[in-house]
């Protein structure tokens, strides 16, 4: 619907799809159809969901890393971004995931936390730089993308 793929290329990444019984978006970047960032590009507009680029995760402080607990952060590669606090006792957490469709995970964080939880599109390899930085790295992915 994006107009990022012809229909040859739809058919292509389909037939991708079924054989690795992978996503869509998953088979796209395989084939080098497109970028792993246009497909969360175009997955964010479509789910009207935010998506933030490595630059705005680099901003995210110590202190609010420390908000979810490190054996979440580290077992469910996500990164927090934000809490809001409202007139309710309950908060809610931005949290970035290349998942947003994962609701394990992010009940997961939910309850880790006790805040809602407000998924935001990141890209994995931009969640483990970051999640590297702050000593929550994934010695498994960092040998994946080498």
């Amino acid at each position: 619907a994006s107009g990022l793929l012809s229909s040859a290329q739809v058919d292509a990444a389909l037939v991708y799809q079924r054989r690795h019984e992978c996503r869509l978006g998953e088979a796209a970047v395989a084939l080098g159809l497109l970028t792993s960032e246009q497909v969360l590009t175009s997955l964010s507009q479509h789910l009207q969901l935010p998506f933030v680029r490595r630059e705005g995760l680099e901003r995210v402080p110590a202190g609010l890393m420390r908000c979810v607990p490190a054996s979440v952060i580290s077992r469910l590669r996500v990164c927090p971004l934000r809490i809001q606090w409202g007139e309710e006792a309950r908060g809610l957490v931005y949290v970035a995931t290349s998942e947003p469709d994962n609701l394990h995970l992010l009940a997961d964080v939910e309850a880790a936390t006790g805040c809602a939880v407000k998924p935001v599109l990141a890209l994995a390899e931009d969640i483990e730089h970051v999640l590297r930085r702050h000593g929550l790295g994934d010695e498994r992915f960092a040998a994946a993308a080498v």
